[in-house]
């Protein structure tokens, strides 16, 4: 072999250099891998002696990317054996510390991310043993918890990863700024938007207001929350089922209406009786009325009231008002239904019937006089209003 072919000059450098450099570059890599290994063995053997998941996460998200950081180590050793351009030198230095702040904020970002869920797991954990019959309520709440703090990690880490590399990529903003005038203003007022539109999704997550998946209420709006995205909310209505986009700021803004989760729900209903009908008749109406709703599970005697509320102008009026514990929304609209029709029994049972519009007539020798019309007396139907507690 020709020894004169490892002196040839190739860019500045003879090619020996770059075999030197390539060595040195595999050689850091080895040892890194190396060092990984033995690492990740020792550690192992320490968290199996320890209950809690800590450490785990530690040897998991901290130790395994060290094999990263010994390829740039390499990379910067091998670039200093070779004689480069200065300007390529310095840009190459860049690119260095760019990728080093890469890794280390891929790393602390899943380190973060996992402790969140160990956390909430060891949580959860003690609620089981405690707590069991609020389990499913409480891992929905963790649930959104955790995704709430994920998304705020996330972007506070993500602002201090980018400030930090471009204070050390030797980028002076302030500078920047300033050089571009009228320019700057304009990319200011372009760029504000957008940035409240982001703060507004923070402050969505932070406050837990809503999540993708629960049905809000806001302004003329009602419906489902498809999606919640960095600058836009998007919901798919519920009296067409289009989806509308809704800038995020808004929300910061504004009150909204949150429907999901809701367990408690509250019916109120007025039955109207005959001016005929006796006091004895509505005072066991009455007892009936209270042995019927309160012999349900689910309803909470302590907001329970079913009384005569007042005699109208053509009617007396019995008040039903009860709160009962049901698992969701739809739910509340079938039992609503189901008491409805059990209070109907009951009226049968008691021969009982509703009052009904009625009109008043005065004759004189066949003509009417004077005429009368009743308001409308209501039928019994379901409050909408229902209000979660």
């Amino acid at each position: 072999m020709d020894l004169n072919f490892f002196n040839h000059i190739f860019l500045g450098n003879p090619i020996k250099q770059y075999l030197i450099s390539l060595g040195i570059f595999i050689g850091v890599l080895i040892i890194g891998k190396v060092v990984n290994k033995f690492l990740k063995t020792y550690a192992a053997r320490l968290t199996k002696k320890t209950a809690t998941k800590l450490d785990d996460i530690i040897v998991k998200n901290l130790l395994q990317p060290l094999v990263y950081l010994f390829m740039v180590i390499g990379f910067y050793f091998a670039k200093e054996n070779l004689k480069l351009n200065p300007k390529l030198t310095l840009w190459l230095n860049k690119a260095l510390i760019t990728t080093i702040f890469v890794i280390l904020f891929v790393m602390t970002t899943r380190f973060f991310q996992e402790l969140i869920d160990v956390v909430g797991d060891e949580y959860l954990k003690k609620i089981k043993q405690k707590h069991p019959e609020t389990l499913r309520e409480q891992t929905q709440r963790i649930k959104q918890l955790k995704k709430q703090v994920r998304e705020i990690t996330l972007t506070v880490l993500m602002v201090i990863f980018l400030l930090t590399l471009l204070s050390n990529l030797g980028l002076n903003l302030k500078a920047i700024w300033t050089s571009l005038g009228i320019g700057g203003i304009a990319l200011v007022v372009a760029v504000k938007e957008p940035l409240t539109n982001i703060v507004g999704r923070l402050y969505i997550f932070g406050t837990g207001l809503f999540d993708e998946g629960h049905f809000i209420v806001f302004k003329e709006w009602a419906g489902t929350v498809k999606k919640i995205g960095f600058f836009r909310t998007y919901l798919e209505l519920f009296s067409d089922m289009t989806t509308v986009s809704i800038p995020n700021a808004e929300f910061v803004k504004n009150p909204v209406k949150n429907y999901f989760g809701r367990t408690k729900f509250i019916y109120k209903w007025d039955l109207d009786l005959p001016y005929d009908t006796t006091p004895q008749k509505i005072k066991t109406l009455i007892e009936k009325l209270k042995d019927l709703i309160l012999s349900k599970p689910e309803v909470n005697p302590d907001m329970t009231w079913i009384y005569l509320d007042r005699l109208d102008k053509y009617s007396k009026v019995v008040r039903v008002w009860f709160q009962a514990h049901l698992p969701n929304w739809p739910r509340s609209l079938y039992y609503g239904s189901e008491v409805l029709g059990e209070i109907q029994n009951l009226f049968s049972e008691l021969q009982l019937e509703f009052a009904f519009p009625t009109q008043t007539v005065e004759l004189k020798n066949g003509t009417v006089v004077q005429r009368k019309t009743d308001l409308d007396v209501l039928l019994p139907e379901v409050d909408l209003k229902k209000s979660k507690q």
